[in-house]
Formats: C-alpha cells, sequence, structure tokens
C-alpha cells in the first residue's frame, strides 16, 4: 500500500466478467483470480471501515459504478488485486 500512495496509480489485471452487474458496495467474492480479462487502475484503497477495500478506476465511464469506479477488498486475492 506504502508504493501506491508514493508511487501513483497502479495498472492490474483483473477477472471482471460479474463486474458488468456490480451497482455498488465491496466486492467480496464471484470473480476469480485465475481468469484475468481487464485492465484497471488501482488508485487508491481505505482501510478506516469495517472491510478494507482497494479503490479501482474502470474504463466504462462515470455511469458505471460508483461514477466509474469499483471497491474491492483487500488481502482476499479477490478478482485477482491481492
Amino acid at each position: 500500500m506504502g508504493q501506491l500512495v508514493q508511487n501513483g496509480p497502479l495498472a492490474v489485471i483483473v477477472d471482471a466478467v460479474s463486474w458488468q452487474d456490480y451497482l455498488g458496495g465491496i466486492i467480496q467474492h464471484h470473480c476469480t483470480s485465475q481468469w484475468s480479462n481487464h485492465a484497471v487502475l488501482v488508485v487508491g484503497y481505505d482501510t478506516t471501515g469495517e472491510i478494507p477495500y482497494w479503490i479501482v478506476q474502470n474504463s466504462w465511464g462515470t455511469s458505471w459504478g460508483n461514477e466509474g469506479y469499483v471497491y474491492v477488498k483487500i488481502g482476499s486475492n479477490v478478482c485477482g488485486i491481492a
């Protein structure tokens, strides 16, 4: 996490098949780390709540997700993001 703060956004590839139906909240499951099919940017994180999560910028426009962002649980390799 420190590298993200010091060096800026990190490009990653993820399993985003289930992201088409994402309406908000923190993704905690429903995707695998074995099938990467989409590139995104990890732009930040939040560890202040009950579930820590990555803040991920998608390329599908601001009408998708949380104004173009998705939150993915930290530490479980969810969707391929450790």
